[in-house]
């Protein structure tokens, strides 16, 4: 598991006014609020640590802390209490669930993040990927060459990752919208957790540029930020357009020690995780949430969405999209 610590200087700051953001500047040093700790999910590395965190720091004066991992990972180490947070930004509202209501009961979805298809330049197969990638071949072709034995395929772990679990079944629906041959799945995949394909979130970009992979499961703002090439997928198949969630919920996996899942929206979610340190992670949520942040979430490749709330909206604090 990667941490990543930002010790930021507090800066003297007399006030701040952020649109819809609500009061957070600091008007002296004793009435600093402690540094935010904030739990992501690992595609959200660059977006906390490198773009929101310092510009938090900067508006507010209040000092970031960022830890990543699978968001599913992170949810258990949060409910057990291993891992303490202020904020919990999540895939999906399935981790913030599993966080227990003592915790988190309620989270707002706010953008999405499309699934992609990254490949290496210099495999042996890159120019057939951008054949694809440039439009010049079908969709359907890349799954056939996904197949191709001795490909060297990367991808995170379904049972701690909600990445892991989209990608497998994004190539369970191709394998159904294209009408490919019943084992193609497999044969792309193996099983679930295949020890030959499953990285970490945070290793599988690296692992891809130095050339241990051809190919490699990422969301679209990963590989925009680590300077991938990769194919973009149709909206059928990118689980980030809410009018296609029939379908996405219509793919389904068994993970023994998760059971039965559906596909769902690629979307970030957000919570204020109860105790420790509430004031500053509400000053955060308000922060990330705001309007005048939404051309940060844009330039890094994330959609951004009508906000969908989800369980006790009436504890959700004041000042925050609902």
């Amino acid at each position: 598991m990667r941490i990543r610590v930002l010790i930021l200087a507090l800066a003297a700051v007399t006030s701040v006014s952020l649109a819809a953001c609500g009061p957070t500047a600091v008007k002296s040093a004793g009435q600093r609020r402690s540094a935010v700790s904030v739990a992501y999910a690992g595609s959200l590395a660059y977006m906390n640590d490198q773009v929101l965190g310092p510009a938090f720091t900067k508006a507010t004066g209040i000092a970031y802390e960022g830890r990543g991992s699978g968001a599913w990972a992170l949810a258990h180490e949060l409910q057990s209490g291993i891992v303490q947070a202020d904020v919990f930004e999540s895939l999906g509202f399935g981790p913030v669930a599993a966080v227990g209501t003592g915790k988190a009961n309620w989270a707002i979805g706010f953008a999405t993040s499309p699934l992609v298809v990254a490949y290496n330049p210099k495999s042996r197969y890159a120019a057939k990927f951008e054949a694809i990638a440039k439009g010049l071949e079908p969709v359907r072709d890349l799954f056939t060459l996904l197949a191709t034995p001795g490909l060297r395929l990367g991808r995170t772990n379904p049972a701690t990752d909600p990445q892991g679990q989209t990608f497998y079944l994004m190539v369970e629906l191709a394998q159904r919208i294209y009408h490919l041959p019943p084992d193609t799945t497999q044969r792309i995949l193996g099983a679930w957790n295949n020890p030959s394909e499953v990285f970490s979130e945070e290793g599988l970009p690296t692992q891809l540029e130095a050339g241990g992979l051809d190919a490699a499961s990422a969301f679209l703002p990963q590989a925009k930020q680590h300077g991938l090439s990769y194919i973009v997928l149709p909206a059928v198949l990118d689980f980030a357009d809410p009018a296609e969630l029939p379908l996405y919920a219509s793919a389904a996996m068994t993970i023994p020690s998760v059971g039965t899942v559906h596909g769902q929206l690629s979307m970030l979610a957000l919570t204020v995780l109860k105790g420790r340190n509430a004031a500053s992670g509400v000053s955060f949520a308000r922060f990330v949430l705001a309007r005048a942040q939404a051309h940060l979430w844009r330039s890094q490749g994330y959609e951004l969405i009508r906000p969908l709330a989800w369980g006790l909206t009436k504890d959700m604090p004041k000042g925050l999209p609902r």
